[in-house]
């Protein structure tokens, strides 16, 4: 993954979402120098749930990972946990073999694979649509 490719998917954030160009810039230690970033978007964890009504629980919750990035590479696709400020926590990677695009809206996306699952909602506009195509271009070939 080279600085090029990084940068592309940065200039593609929305105004104000510019915190999370770390959480992309974390995505080449978590590679292998020859594997290529097809592309990369952000969207809200699908595991995190917002329920508190409280100042001190609203500030518990922003401790958790509220978001996500999803980037497709040419081997993978990998899954990197994001606090409220944009910074990478937990990550996992995910096999192409048996993965599948079952929808996609105006800003989320559902996939699903041999052992799971999951809908990406609130991704940024700008990102998604390349980042579709490329995930499908993966999956297909």
């Amino acid at each position: 993954m080279n600085a090029a490719e990084i940068e592309r998917e940065k200039d593609l954030l929305p105004f104000g979402w510019g915190r999370f160009g770390k959480s992309l810039d974390h995505l080449a230690e978590l590679t292998e120098p020859s594997e290529q970033l097809l592309a990369a978007c952000i969207g809200l964890n699908p595991s995190f749930e917002h329920r508190s009504i409280t100042l001190a629980g609203g500030l518990l919750e922003l401790s958790k990972s509220t978001n996500v990035v999803l980037a497709a590479t040419d081997r993978r696709l990998l899954l990197v946990a994001l606090g409220a400020g944009g910074g990478p926590r937990e990550h996992t990677s995910l096999d192409y073999e048996g993965m599948e695009v079952l929808e996609v809206g105006k800003r989320d996306l559902r996939l699903r694979w041999s052992d799971g699952e999951m809908q990406v909602k609130g991704i940024a506009k700008p990102m998604l649509p390349a980042f579709e195509q490329a995930l499908r271009e993966r999956l297909a070939g």
